[in-house]
């Protein structure tokens, strides 16, 4: 088995024990605790605790919750006050944005037809690139709860509702940005609005204009509602571009934003998202 294996396989049993069952928020920080110590935690071996900054950023780097979109709000919580405890916040911040990299690089599989498709492609239920969709999902959490926003998300995002100026779209990158819209729906406003010292997150999300004299607050003020009535109509126009299921989700998120709602958890939104995969 070859080192990259090997690298994978381990995030890959160290987020699975986390969310297994008995399944709790106490138990995700616990178990994450544990293994950094050492500990084996449900038949899987934890990391030498020495090394545990080391270990916990690897982890966020590269771990992959496709499997599980429900448990962000959860592992984010854990993932922060362990790092938080270690002294190494803005060293997991920046490992978020790695991850964002990593899972949104590019554009989603289902940009190309079906028959160009890379059919090596880890695609989760065949139909949809599930994999953009969660990591787009993880990473509005992360926005809404307050612990960083990625370049990558952002502009995932603004492809999805064709306000990127790129030409290529799927229903997966439809869905994400719905799915961040969901999650992330009322911190987004925020921070196209200005945001003021109102909720200020670190790294790319803190990007405000308190500091900035009141006549270019007033001007980005309202250049960030003009662009927020842009995202709304981008909900409208792309239904017709999409297919059922696809087009479904950008009414309800359209619903969803103007009725401004709060910005739901991640398990409603995973209910939201992939409940409707059948419909």
């Amino acid at each position: 088995m070859s080192a990259s294996q090997n690298e994978s396989d381990w995030k890959t049993s160290w987020a699975s024990a986390l969310v297994a069952e008995p399944y709790s928020p106490e138990n995700v920080e616990q178990r994450l605790q544990d293994l950094l110590d050492g500990k084996t935690v449900l038949g899987v071996t934890g990391s030498d605790k020495k090394n545990a900054k080391n270990v916990l950023e690897g982890f966020v780097q590269g771990a992959d919750w496709t499997f599980k979109p429900s448990a962000f709000d959860d592992v984010w919580h854990a993932v922060f006050k362990i790092a938080k405890r270690l002294g190494c916040t803005e060293r997991i911040r920046e490992a978020t944005y790695f991850w964002t990299e990593a899972f949104l690089l590019d554009e989603a599989w289902d940009v190309d037809p079906p028959e160009e498709a890379d059919k090596d492609h880890p695609i989760y239920g065949g139909e949809y690139d599930n994999s953009w969709i969660s990591a787009s999902l993880g990473d509005a959490r992360l926005f809404s709860l307050g612990y960083g926003y990625s370049a990558f998300a952002h502009n995932a995002f603004l492809d999805g509702l064709g306000l990127g100026g790129e030409k290529s779209n799927s229903d997966s990158m439809r869905i994400a940005s719905c799915a961040q819209l969901l999650a992330a729906g009322q911190r987004l406003k925020l921070h196209f609005h200005g945001g003021g010292d109102s909720h200020d997150t670190p790294g790319f999300a803190g990007r405000y204009l308190k500091a900035r004299p009141p006549k270019e607050q007033e001007t980005a003020k309202k250049e960030g509602e003009a662009f927020w009535r842009e995202v709304l109509k981008a909900l409208e126009d792309q239904q017709s571009q999409a297919r059922p299921r696809a087009a479904a989700l950008l009414k309800l998120t359209l619903d969803h934003i103007k009725s401004d709602s709060p910005d739901k958890s991640s398990a409603e939104v995973a209910k939201i998202v992939w409940t409707s995969e059948q419909s």
